[in-house]
């Protein structure tokens, strides 16, 4: 799949971001059905090419990881500014990594884990 312009590209940012929530409710990714599964990994997989060729950034976090990020600051009604407390950022560093301007620590990806709730398999993706 590739994604040809911003349009489609936020389309397909907001199905990953479905997919990932029904995922969160049903209790974890790997109780989406195999046909979901294989969604979500093809449009993250073209959302992060897309976002390469537009603003290229080696370290970024996925698109994937991103979403999910979202999802659980909704779920648990965040602010990005408590949720770099939480996670131990700042709220600048939390902003880069949520557009993809910077990579995530090893701290960072168990504290989204641990204390966000972020599925383990899309934080180490």
């Amino acid at each position: 799949m590739k994604i040809n312009n911003e349009t489609k590209y936020v389309e397909i940012e907001a199905r990953i971001e479905d997919l990932i929530e029904k995922g969160t409710m049903l209790g974890g990714m790997e109780q989406l059905s195999d046909m979901e599964k294989e969604e979500l990994k093809v449009l993250s997989e073209a959302a992060y090419e897309w976002e390469c060729e537009e603003e290229p950034h080696p370290w970024r976090a996925k698109p994937s990881l991103i979403a999910a990020i979202k999802v659980a600051l909704k779920n648990k009604g965040y602010k990005q500014k408590d949720a770099a407390k939480i996670i131990g950022i700042s709220a600048t560093g939390l902003s880069d990594i949520l557009h993809g301007r910077r990579a995530i620590s090893y701290e960072v990806a168990r504290s989204l884990y641990h204390d966000l709730g972020v599925p383990a398999n899309i934080v180490l993706a």
